[in-house]
């Protein structure tokens, strides 16, 4: 499918979208969503989108869609195996799935990166990952086992600042809420901190006047901040342009 986006300077730039099987586990196959530049040149960056604890839903696919204008391959994946909600209880309950089998979404992940890279015009040393909430603590999984990104965005996703990040080789991003209940400010000054001794151009960020969730479901979501979001973003196109030069 072909979409027109209309992006904030009103320039209409088309984009290719579709639903595509990029793993096959033992149960089922695994559906995500594919967007890509329609004038697309050779060596382009690719990039996974991994979805909050709702699921893969409309806001992770017109997030795919802005990156593809942006000149990317963007696959949002999904952990979920098709389902989504707009339930707390279910949501906590699909992430807590995941969660308990945490093997199985590293497989799925793993094959997402390896269907991303091996699209065509793509270059494969040049990948990304990008996730809000339970998708910014899966971002980060993926940049702390060194599983192939060379850039790792987290908006307000979990991490755990005694981790052992020696294996690390990725540049990373993050984007804090300065009033989330439930990722303290402190944790992410120290993590901030840990990042700092290790090689690599890592920036870390905490928006004033912010709650979990301020850049995701703009329609639908009491917590969003458009002034924090788009700032947000800005930092994210320059970080992700100079990671994957």
């Amino acid at each position: 499918m072909q979409k027109f986006l209309i992006l904030y300077y009103l320039i209409l730039v088309p984009v290719i979208t579709q639903t595509v099987t990029y793993h096959n586990n033992d149960e089922n196959q695994i559906n995500g969503y594919l967007a890509l530049p329609k004038d697309k040149d050779q060596n382009i960056p690719g990039i996974i989108l991994i979805h909050e604890w709702w699921g893969l839903n409309e806001d992770i696919r017109e997030k795919a869609d802005y990156f593809a204008s942006q000149g990317y391959a963007a696959l949002a994946v999904d952990l979920y195996n098709g389902e989504s909600t707009i339930k707390a209880s279910k949501a906590r309950q699909l992430a807590g799935n995941v969660r308990d089998n945490m093997d199985k979404a590293f497989t799925n992940l793993k094959a997402a990166l390896e269907f991303i890279k091996k699209q065509p015009g793509v270059d494969s040393q040049k990948l990304a990952s990008i996730g809000w909430c339970f998708g910014g603590g899966w971002s980060y999984q993926l940049a702390k086992n060194n599983l192939s990104v060379k850039a790792s965005v987290i908006y307000y996703g979990r991490f755990n600042p005694k981790d052992d990040l020696k294996k690390m080789r990725a540049n990373i991003i993050g984007h804090f809420a300065k009033e989330d209940r439930g990722i303290s400010v402190d944790s992410v000054k120290e993590f901030e901190a840990v990042l700092k001794t290790h090689n690599g151009n890592h920036n870390i960020y905490i928006y004033p006047n912010t709650t979990h969730g301020f850049a995701s479901r703009p329609g639908d979501n009491p917590n969003f901040n458009k002034t924090a979001s788009d700032l947000a973003l800005k930092r994210t196109l320059t970080f992700l342009k100079k990671s994957l030069n």
